[in-house]
């Protein structure tokens, strides 16, 4: 087998460098390391899809103008100082968690995959530059702190367990996490730990990003001297310590794993298979089950055993606590699918499916958050919910940006070996509403103007800037790689998956076509695609789960077969496409409101995709915003006819609405400023009614036991006596053909009341009479 550096020079001389368009700067890797015979479908290199005018290009280009100011030396600052080399007068380190703490370095990575992200679309040297610097001049410092202890060299103070590290800090700061030392987190230089392998995937991401999207070399060398370094130190270990007694085991590494942010590894496994299918080196595979999180997690993974939130008595390995820390924890099985990808082995796909499932919907909120806390827990809001809670765990902080950011990655992979769309109705609910939501609509450039938390509570207000933190990190990543989930095509070539509806190019030279995809969305609900290409290719379109208003495709004119489309799956046009064809889709908005899975009356207004927050502050500390809807519904059940109207739009043309209830303000949750706002209210509707009549009749609720936790909340019943009220269940049924569809509704579900014991035979009969005469009330 020819050498890694001999490989990487032989395909670098078949790539072609002739000019800065996007084609020409990315080499023939695959966009995703995975393994072809486990994966039916594979994403786009992000150069072959460029991103068109609309929200997302905002958002990037926020964010391409802060990369471009930022002076890229001062990351390098610390890493000079570990490698004994002299930094440049007048420059100062990032600041925030990079002033030298113990999780400094992780930053870097951050940095250095922005800019190749940056560079990849359109091909602005400026970003390429700067990579390039970075690049070289860790490389330089890697050198130097591996010949800083070559034998004789004096440098006896180092616990080296071979060359190959590279980082901010002292490799003694990761290699005391295990054994015989097992350092805990905390603040001491000296004996603390924080996260130390969470900074080596950090920095190792950002290296293989490079490689991928630039084809920086360089990045790769430094890389697999990296993982050679790190597979020592998870097997052999800490062995100048006076106290070795040996190799790690499987043991110590479970232990390693448990401590509570210290044993913070995010996606490591996740590169370190990488790094196995680019060199073929198996020990790299083993370097990446060694995060295997046997003890207390991946088990319960695999059996489907949903432990993410326990009762004391309950609490699994030696170091777990009762909570989990999600964003711990959501990167460890995007690591246990490559795993798979490079294995074959079964329980790690089995092990992230059901993971995934444990979170949506059971602990994900309207904007596609989750974590926060809840009565009786403990007031870290980075921690997950007890299941089925959401009403109970909207805190005062809420859900943590980077948490989403990776939850994503997983909905995307998943979507990768098993193409349900639920996956991508997922995806876009976090990709639509958390991540543009968390850059400031600002041009300020002091900072990255990104959120950490992203607060659910009624009257909160997002705070943007974060230097140096994990969510400031990732959010870099998030806002130059829009176009990464758009498109996806079939292992064979035969299919294009269109997931997304963003408007953007997509250049597939391999198989002849370009598809351009015109649309406003999210801001409008059309989407025009032209195909420039000739040839067989099934093009599949996502069809919503919230398109319940219609999917309208024509191709040039005309409706293909196979309509309607349904919600929650993939429409697919199969035929010979000639350059110039035309596909037009519409998908109308509507209104539509989602309930709390725990408490039926604390709801979010949703509009398609978009979660829309209400302006202002509620009266009362905590308090909710309270309106009754009801009353002015139709038959067709179109809040947006009456009850929450769009009257207006922003200068970006964002549509702004209007309650009927209260005249409250709503507005897209990407809207990012220091405006209070809230994303659920309390649904108060206390009589039945039908349109202007009211029954006089109390709007009771069904039992449905109500909350379900697995896990108490102080002061709440488990299971509880809610449930949704009788016209929740009604209008449920809604659109109605005919008035006399809809008397016929009310008639069941009166009759189901009478039955339970909720409404005496009386209270039946006010309900139904006043539905037959309101006829003129609920006409469309």
């Amino acid at each position: 087998m020819p050498s890694l550096r001999a490989a990487i020079a032989c395909l670098w001389t078949a790539v072609s460098i002739a000019g800065a368009i996007p084609t020409a700067h990315v080499h023939n890797i695959r966009a995703d390391m995975l393994a072809e015979s486990t994966a039916s479908i594979q994403p786009f290199r992000l150069d072959q899809v460029r991103l068109g005018d609309g929200l997302f290009q905002e958002k990037r280009d926020r964010i391409k103008s802060f990369l471009r100011g930022y002076d890229e030396r001062r990351f390098l600052i610390l890493f000079n100082q570990q490698a004994g080399r002299p930094n440049p007068a007048g420059i100062e380190v990032p600041g925030g968690w990079e002033e030298g703490g113990l999780l400094s370095g992780h930053w870097t990575g951050h940095f250095m995959t922005a800019l190749s992200q940056a560079y990849a679309e359109l091909g602005e040297n400026i970003f390429k530059a700067k990579l390039d610097w970075m690049v070289a001049e860790l490389a330089a410092c890697q050198d130097a702190i591996s010949a800083r202890k070559e034998p004789g060299s004096g440098a006896d103070n180092w616990t080296a367990t071979h060359s190959g590290y590279l980082g901010a800090l002292p490799e003694d700061t990761v290699l005391r996490l295990g054994p015989p030392r097992f350092a805990v987190y905390g603040s001491d230089p000296k004996a603390n730990t924080w996260a130390p392998w969470y900074t080596q995937h950090k920095i190792i991401r950002g290296l293989l990003d490079a490689y991928y999207n630039t084809n920086n070399t360089q990045a790769l060398e430094v890389v697999v001297k990296m993982a050679d370094w790190a597979h020592l130190a998870l097997t052999v270990g800490d062995k100048n310590h006076p106290n070795y007694k040996g190799n790690l085991t499987r043991d110590d590494l479970n232990y390693m794993w448990d401590l509570y942010i210290g044993g913070e590894f995010g996606g490591a496994n996740e590169v370190f298979a990488e790094i196995h299918e680019l060199t073929g080196d198996a020990r790299h595979l083993v370097t990446a089950k060694a995060f295997d999180n046997r003890e207390s997690l991946f088990g319960a993974a695999v059996a489907d055993e949903d432990i993410l939130v326990v009762k004391p008595e309950n609490k699994p390995g030696r170091r777990r606590a009762v909570r989990l820390h999600a964003n711990t924890h959501v990167p460890q099985f995007l690591g246990y699918m490559r795993i798979y990808e490079q294995s074959g082995e079964q329980d790690y796909l089995d092990a992230a499916k059901n993971f995934h499932g444990w979170i949506v919907p059971h602990r994900e909120f309207a904007s596609g958050g989750t974590g926060g806390t809840f009565p009786g827990a403990d007031s870290n809001p980075e921690l997950f919910q007890n299941r089925g809670n959401i009403a109970n765990a909207i805190a005062h902080e809420g859900a943590e940006t980077c948490t989403t950011y990776n939850m994503l990655k997983l909905s995307r992979n998943l979507f990768i070996h098993n193409q349900d769309a639920a996956y991508m109705d997922n995806y876009e609910r976090g990709l639509f509403n958390m991540i543009p939501g968390s850059r400031a609509d600002t041009s300020d450039n002091s900072d990255p103007q990104l959120t950490y938390f992203q607060p659910l509570s009624p009257g909160s207000v997002r705070e943007f800037g974060n230097t140096g933190t994990c969510c400031g990190g990732t959010g870099l990543e998030s806002h130059t790689k829009y176009q990464e989930t758009v498109y996806f095509h079939s292992a064979d070539s035969s299919t294009l998956w269109v997931n997304l509806y963003v408007p953007s190019t997509l250049t597939w030279k391999d198989k002849g076509f370009t598809i351009k995809q015109e649309t406003g969305f999210p801001r409008e609900d059309s989407v025009k695609f032209t195909v420039a290409g000739e040839g067989h290719l099934d093009i599949k379109l996502r069809v919503p789960a919230w398109a319940r208003n219609g999917f309208n495709v024509t191709v040039n004119g005309e409706s293909p077969s196979g309509l309607p489309a349904k919600p929650g799956t993939y429409f697919t046009l199969s035929r010979e496409w000639k350059t110039g064809d035309v596909i037009q889709v519409d998908m109308p908005f509507s209104v539509r409101l989602e309930r709390a899975l725990d408490r039926p009356d604390t709801q979010a207004i949703m509009w398609g995709p978009i979660l829309l927050q209400l302006l202002g502050k509620p009266e009362g500390n905590g308090s909710f915003w309270k309106l009754s809807l009801y009353q002015y519904l139709k038959l067709d059940g179109d809040y947006s006819r009456a009850a929450i109207v769009s009257e207006s739009k922003t200068a970006n043309d964002d549509p702004i609405f209007t309650t009927a209830s209260r005249k409250l303000t709503a507005r897209p949750y990407h809207i990012s400023d220091d405006q209070a706002v809230s994303s659920y209210f309390h649904r108060v509707e206390p009589d039945v009614v039908f349109g202007s009549i009211n029954t006089s009749v109390p709007n009771r609720k069904r039992n449905d036991g109500l909350p379900k936790y697995d896990v108490p909340v102080e002061g709440v019943s488990s299971p509880g006596s809610d449930g949704p009220t009788f016209l929740d269940l009604l209008w449920d049924q809604a659109p109605f053909a005919s008035h006399a569809e809809f008397v016929k509704a009310v008639t069941s579900l009166a009759d189901e009341f009478v039955g339970k014991g909720i409404y005496t035979t009386k209270e039946r009969d006010v309900i139904v009479g006043k539905a037959e005469g309101a006829e003129a009330d609920l006409a469309v």
